[in-house]
């Protein structure tokens, strides 16, 4: 059953980046007007009215439910916390290969296997990173989002997704075949309970590393969500090697190989 739940999440995940050009093309059309299509160009955001209403609601639902409960997490041991990361980052390192090898990287694709192994068998599980002690760096841009990006696709119009928080039409969908590819989820938290429950535990984990930069951001912007808009794009296109104003287009090949990530 595992085989075939695999097979049909392998098919999920060709389907979505198949459909991938068409949403982009629906969603970024630039607008006639020359003056708004100055502004598009800056700020590809046609959906803002409701990326503005879903930023309101996670804001609230961070505030409120999830920092909270982050802060907490954060009063654990440090030792605690840096296991449970390194067990997160650890259990990532199948799709972050998967991803590599997708993108033609070799080199970090044979180093992300020896990471796992290391940590897998002398780091108890990944609970202690023996591999970044021994020369063995976390690979960069290990997601589908990023594999989409070395072929070509463009990041596409701005998009805020409830709790998730600032992305792009390509990786939601690159957020989306990474969860089909994961292989974890289809031999160790294999019922919804225990996959909403890991899900939760790597969100608040994740949240805990930037309770402190998310505050200080909303107290000094004027327009925090413009703010965060930029923030986003801006570290994203770090990530995969772009400079930071880079225009976005549908088809958005880096110039030469070494800007791929």
């Amino acid at each position: 059953m595992a085989a075939s739940l695999s097979t049909s999440g392998l098919h999920l995940a060709a389907a979505l980046a198949a459909t991938l050009p068409l949403i982009l093309v629906g969603c970024a059309t630039p607008p006639p007007d020359p003056a708004q299509r100055v502004e598009f160009d800056q700020t590809n955001d046609p959906l803002e009215p409701m990326n503005r209403a879903i930023f309101d609601f996670n804001d609230k639902a961070y505030t409120y439910v999830l920092f909270p409960i982050a802060r907490g997490y954060n009063d654990l041991p440090a030792p605690a916390r840096t296991g449970v990361h390194n067990v997160i980052r650890n259990l990532g390192e199948p799709v972050v290969f998967m991803n590599k090898s997708l993108q033609g990287d070799a080199s970090s694709a044979g180093t992300t296997v020896a990471r796992f192994l290391v940590n897998s068998v002398f780091g108890l599980g990944g609970l202690i990173d023996l591999a970044s002690h021994n020369d063995l760096p976390e690979a960069k841009a290990g997601d589908f989002g990023a594999t989409l990006y070395t072929y070509g696709i463009g990041e596409g119009p701005y998009l805020v997704l409830p709790l998730f928080g600032p992305s792009n039409p390509r990786d939601t969908i690159g957020m989306a075949v990474d969860g089909v590819a994961d292989p974890w989820g289809y031999v160790l938290y294999t019922t919804y309970p225990e996959q909403i429950g890991v899900a939760f535990g790597k969100g608040i984990n994740l949240l805990s590393t930037k309770v402190s930069d998310y505050e200080q951001a909303k107290k000094t912007s004027l327009d925090f969500y413009a703010f965060l808009r930029s923030a986003y794009r801006q570290n994203r296109r770090f990530e995969l090697g772009q400079s930071p104003n880079t225009d976005d287009s549908l088809y958005d090949l880096p110039k030469d190989k070494s800007d791929h990530p």
